[in-house]
């Protein structure tokens, strides 16, 4: 009696149930002397029966060829001697079962009950005939087979709660990162202004590319706006609770780059007083934006191509290699493939990087913009100077669609804020809210080249004030022929031939 009570002492402190049924088969077959003992579990969905902790052996329960059928139906225990096992032949993993019984043994199949009466298993015992028939009157081992019943069923039941609270967590993981996804999305539609098609294209183009862990090349002309793209980036990828770490590399100096880079231990170089950890380790887990990539010197893009390699770097001065996992975000206004054959850009980083690449519009190809990007510009400004412009005129919505944007969206914000400045809170910004702010050759045209006897000593470099003359001359008379430039021409006595190469000189472009 002692002896079984140390062993339900010790059943009931396990807390996994296939140790647990290890230990309680074990026990059994120790303290009773059995040949064997198992416990058949009912599956998840009921349908089957299998044996734990046993290869192969599984028993449909809608099958009764095998005994474990019926004991589940009748909710009663089966005992059968060696004789007795010949009439359950039919099932072949029964069958081998039985093989374990000799002449001298029986096997017993018994029910085991929950706290509801319910069955919960079968106990499977095999043994010597006098110690299985004993086990029929046995009060040590029911009182044991219930707390080990009792036991499984309160595992069970933690498990439950356990799987149910760690499903909870997911779903609300899952939520979580669905909501800064939308998040991010929104943000993203609110920084990446515009209705145009080319703008909806690169926004379902930085959705792609922020769903895979390729490199993405972020390529688009001065002002356009690629950091930003960078930024949606990663704020609509799987990194975006990790650091966003940005870089310009044409705004370091060459020999201080690759320190910002890799960074450096104490003593690396005159002046390395202390230990610094570059943007490469700052990025782990994130991503690193090089802004202006093709700046970056060939002796440093021979070592970022090791480091895209095998995300290993070594801080300057140091020994030993470090490891960052990082995804790099790189964007350029240069055109790359024509540095590589220019020998500026390695071939081989060139190929590395251009996994995802991306292409920014300028804003000449998407002017039905900015009538959304000038008001942006302007609540912005409200904001923050605390006025109350109240948007542009038609006439000045119309100025701005008709000028070129070499500065592209930055060129367009410096216009607007400066055109917010020249009017008063609470009116519209008028198309002369522009006028000493626009190009200079526009300016030709509506003022100083007005008439003969102007004051001209605010011009100080002749060549581009005559350029800037004519562009302003012949944009003016291709806006009145409506962008005919055979008109146009004519009307200049000049060939159609030499105006098409003139307005490619001075990239008016006609709208």
């Amino acid at each position: 009696m002692q002896q079984w009570l140390h062993c339900i002492s010790a059943l009931i402190s396990y807390r996994d149930r296939v140790k647990l049924t290890d230990f309680y088969n074990n026990t059994l077959k120790q303290e009773l002397a059995l040949t064997a003992s198992y416990v058949v579990y009912p599956t998840a969905d009921g349908r089957a029966l299998f044996v734990a902790g046993n290869k192969g052996w599984t028993w449909d329960v809608s099958d009764f060829d095998h005994p474990f059928s019926h004991v589940l139906q009748q909710a009663s225990l089966i005992l059968l001697d060696h004789n007795r096992l010949v009439y359950w032949q039919q099932n072949e993993p029964f069958k081998q079962l039985a093989e374990l019984v000799d002449a001298r043994s029986s096997l017993l199949i018994a029910p085991l009950f929950n706290s509801d009466k319910q069955v919960t298993a079968i106990q499977v015992l095999i043994g010597q005939q006098n110690i299985i028939n004993g086990l029929l009157t046995d009060d040590n081992w029911h009182e044991f087979s219930d707390a080990f019943v009792a036991q499984w069923m309160l595992l069970k039941d933690m498990d439950m709660q356990h799987s149910h609270k760690q499903q909870l967590s997911d779903s609300i993981v899952r939520l979580k990162a669905q909501q800064q996804e939308k998040n991010a999305w929104l943000d993203m539609t609110c920084k990446l202004i515009g209705s145009s098609v080319v703008m909806e294209q690169l926004r379902e183009q930085i959705a792609m590319a922020a769903g895979s862990n390729l490199t993405v090349l972020i390529q688009g002309e001065t002002g356009s706006g690629k950091e930003l793209v960078a930024k949606a980036v990663h704020s609509l990828s799987s990194r975006r609770n990790k650091p966003f770490v940005a870089i310009n590399c044409a705004a370091i100096p060459e020999n201080l780059l690759e320190s910002e880079l890799f960074g450096y231990e104490k003593g690396a170089f005159t002046g390395a007083l202390t230990s610094r950890k570059g943007l490469i380790a700052q990025a782990d887990g994130g991503s690193l934006f090089l802004d202006e990539m093709g700046e970056l010197p060939l002796a440093l893009q021979a070592k970022l191509l090791r480091v895209l390699e095998t995300y290993q770097y070594r801080p300057l001065g140091s020994n030993k290699e470090q490891s960052s996992n990082f995804r790099l975000i790189a964007a350029t206004h240069v055109n790359l493939r024509q540095s590589v054959n220019d020998g500026g850009f390695r071939q081989d980083l060139y190929y590395r990087i251009y996994q995802y690449p991306l292409l920014v519009p300028n804003l000449n190809s998407r002017l039905i913009d900015i009538d959304e990007l000038a008001t942006y510009f302007i609540h912005q400004y409200n904001d923050r100077e605390q006025r109350n412009i109240l948007g542009l005129s038609l006439s000045a919505l119309n100025k701005l669609k008709s000028l070129n944007y070499p500065g592209n969206v930055r060129e367009l914000r410096s216009l607007i804020e400066f055109a917010c400045v020249q009017t008063q809170c609470g009116g519209m910004i008028e198309k002369s809210a522009f006028t000493t702010k626009l190009p200079f050759d526009i300016k030709m045209v509506e003022k100083a080249f007005a008439a003969h006897g102007d004051d001209f000593s605010a011009i100080n470099d002749l060549r581009t004030a005559l350029e800037s003359y004519e562009k302003a001359i012949i944009r003016n008379r291709l806006e009145q022929y409506n962008g005919d430039r055979a008109k146009a021409a004519e009307s200049l006595g000049l060939p159609k031939r030499t105006l098409a190469h003139k307005c490619q000189k001075l990239e008016i472009q006609i709208r």
